[in-house]
């Protein structure tokens, strides 16, 4: 799925006192199967930008292009070709089982028998490294956090979306849940099937699977690029620099202290060589 944002404002409140300009003037094109990381402060639009890419706000002004066509031509059904999984997802998990829980929305369609229903609810947690089997009839407050939260995507993927939008999905995991969504991500960014948005304020776990990064200052785009680029453009932002990863920084300032980093590599095990030169001749740092 390609997604196109065309000039996009969102007001909050409009006309009011608490008139609050989130989006202004925002333009990008997502090309189809690519993976997007945005990145920036708080109050910076993140949030906003992702409920208007799956219809929960409406564009202030400014035009959604889901592959090709207006967002608003999908309907109801734009929900389900963009999924978006929200902060601690696992805060909604509301059914009293956890097969109930991932299959609520397939049992709203319209002829949707069991057997499908399941088909997809045993896909989903196949793709997510759920053990649905061993869980699946416990209450989904019982699991932990990063069962929690497998679930809670899993409810998503079983509308089978084109485009998969996680917003701060690192919050609240543990690093070995935290390896696992990586993994996840990494296989389907290799399938090919979908479009991936990753919303988070520490990027640097995702680093290795960004097609593109985009900083959002203040609801304007400060930079839409490949990670390497953004950090060339922004690497000596004294304000923006902080929101920016920190490997990929590192990576950056190694760069242009002359050792050579090759593009897209941001484990540190491949930059402790640069560091090291760097601490011998601290002079090149930036």
């Amino acid at each position: 799925m390609e997604i196109r944002v065309e000039n996009l404002e969102y007001i909050y409140n409009p006309g009011t006192s608490l008139e609050v300009r989130a989006l202004e003037d925002v333009t990008f094109t997502l090309p189809h199967s690519k993976v997007l990381g945005i990145i920036g402060g708080t109050g910076s639009g993140k949030t906003t930008l992702v409920k208007n890419l799956n219809g929960l706000l409406t564009p202030t002004r400014g035009k959604i292009f889901i592959d090709g066509k207006d967002y608003r031509s999908y309907g109801p059904s734009l929900r389900r070709k963009v999924g978006v999984v929200f902060q601690q997802p696992e805060r909604q998990l509301f059914e009293e089982t956890v097969y109930k829980d991932i299959s609520f929305a397939l049992t709203r369609l319209p002829r949707m028998g069991s057997a499908v229903v399941r088909d997809r609810v045993e896909h989903a947690c196949k793709l997510i490294g759920l053990d649905l089997g061993s869980i699946s009839d416990h209450a989904p407050l019982t699991l932990s956090d990063g069962q929690k939260r497998k679930v809670a995507i899993a409810g998503i993927l079983v509308n089978q979306p084109e485009a998969l939008v996680l917003d701060e999905p690192a919050v609240g995991l543990d690093p070995p849940s935290l390896a696992e969504l990586i993994l996840f991500l990494q296989n389907l960014k290799v399938s090919g099937d979908q479009t991936i948005v990753v919303v988070s304020h520490d990027m640097d776990p995702f680093l290795e699977i960004l097609d593109i990064m985009l900083v959002l200052d203040r609801g304007r785009v400060a930079a839409f690029d490949s990670p390497e680029q953004v950090c060339d453009v922004l690497g000596d932002d004294e304000v923006l620099r902080e929101f920016l990863p920190e490997l990929a920084l590192l990576a950056h300032d190694l760069r242009k202290a002359g050792h050579p980093i090759p593009p897209n590599q941001f484990r540190i095990t491949n930059l402790l060589g640069g560091l090291a030169k760097l601490s011998r001749n601290p002079e090149g740092c930036h």
